[in-house]
């Protein structure tokens, strides 16, 4: 009689060299299990770590130094400013005061390309400028990054990547600055530096926005209030803003997030994070209260359909030139991530060699 123990076959009738045959036979089968699982282990770890370069580096991740990323089926737009400016100016909806824009060899350090765009604004004659694109029929969630290079010379109003919505549609910036939206007709977040000091922060509007100081206004909320995160000046700096709209129309889980250089500043959603309002002003703290997501339509039709790039200002001499650089703009249906200067920055692990199975 025999039973089975661990897939060996394990004798009773008592004979030492059928023990010791079985037993060695019970040793190959133990070994090949083994093998077995760490071959599997092996396939299934450089799997994950395949599928993590993908989803935590973004689309960028797939293109060395955003070569062909126009391709990609997640992509919506991209601007490179590798040609005229009047070819640029023909691929943008509005582009204002283009003869305050040229082409600029500098670039930011992993670009593949060779120009940039230079936007300059002129004290005392203009604001500077700005491109409009209108992406109706629009989106409910979009990613933009974006490379911008601020002097340390000049101020800055309003001075970033905009996103928003206009219902309906407009081949043009609307206003509204101070105005509160109702909910069915706009809403708009720009990441820029927000005071003298150029801290870099969200600048949003939207129907459930918080009043100003003053108690009349409703000037654009901000929510990061990072004392030590500015807008870099006179280097090169990779900004990502995730915009998600609300759905259904009466919830509130809408959500915004901000990226600096690859790193995540802040991701705004109901719930998180922890914070205290201060009119305007919502400042993240551990022992604040939950924050209570974005509601920012209460009407289908309004959505992501415009980007802005933008320099305004208003604050320069007479005759001061004020300067401000872009480079590899990329509005996406995912996250995108900075410039990759090669094909995978983590690659996974070779497939095992030399393992004999029995």
């Amino acid at each position: 009689m025999a039973y089975r123990h661990g897939g060996c076959t394990n004798p009773t009738d008592g004979r030492e060299d059928n023990i010791m045959e079985i037993a060695g036979r019970c040793r190959v089968s133990r070994r090949s299990r083994v093998i077995r699982g760490h071959v599997a282990l092996l396939i299934m770890l450089a799997l994950l770590m395949s599928a993590n370069v993908a989803v935590g580096q973004g689309i960028a991740a797939k293109y060395v130094r955003d070569a062909g990323i126009a391709n990609d089926p997640d992509v919506i737009l991209t601007e490179m400013f590798e040609d005229s400016i009047a070819a640029i100016a023909s691929r943008w909806t509005q582009a204002s005061n283009t003869a305050g824009m040229s082409l600029s060899t500098d670039v930011p350090a992993a670009s593949g390309g060779a120009r940039s765009l230079l936007m300059t604004s002129v004290g005392g004659t203009n604001t500077g400028g700005y491109l409009y694109k209108n992406l109706a029929p629009g989106f409910d969630q979009v990613y933009l990054r974006y490379y911008v290079k601020y002097s340390s010379s000049g101020t800055y109003h309003h001075s970033g990547g905009w996103l928003g919505g206009y219902n309906p549609s407009t081949d043009w910036p609307q206003g509204g600055s101070g105005e509160r939206p109702v909910g069915n007709e706009r809403f708009s977040i720009g990441p820029e530096p927000v005071d003298p000091a150029l801290h870099f922060d969200l600048y949003t509007y939207w129907m459930e926005m918080r009043v100003s100081p003053d108690g009349v206004n409703y000037w654009g909320n901000t929510f990061i209030r990072d004392p030590s995160l500015f807008a870099k000046t006179d280097q090169w700096m990779c900004v990502e803003v995730m915009v998600k709209m609300n759905n259904p129309l009466t919830a509130r889980n809408g959500e915004l997030a901000l990226w600096i250089d690859g790193t995540q500043v802040i991701h705004l959603r109901q719930g998180s994070p922890l914070g205290n309002w201060s009119f305007n002003i919502f400042t993240p703290s551990p022992s604040g209260t939950p924050f209570d997501g974005f509601r920012w339509r209460t009407v289908d039709l309004l959505n992501l359909n415009w980007l802005l790039l933008q320099y305004y200002t208003t604050g320069n001499p007479s005759g001061f030139v004020g300067r401000l650089w872009w480079d590899h703009v990329v509005l996406a249906k995912q996250y995108i991530g900075p410039i990759n200067t090669s094909p995978l920055n983590n690659p996974p692990p070779a497939a095992p060699t030399s393992l004999r199975v029995q």
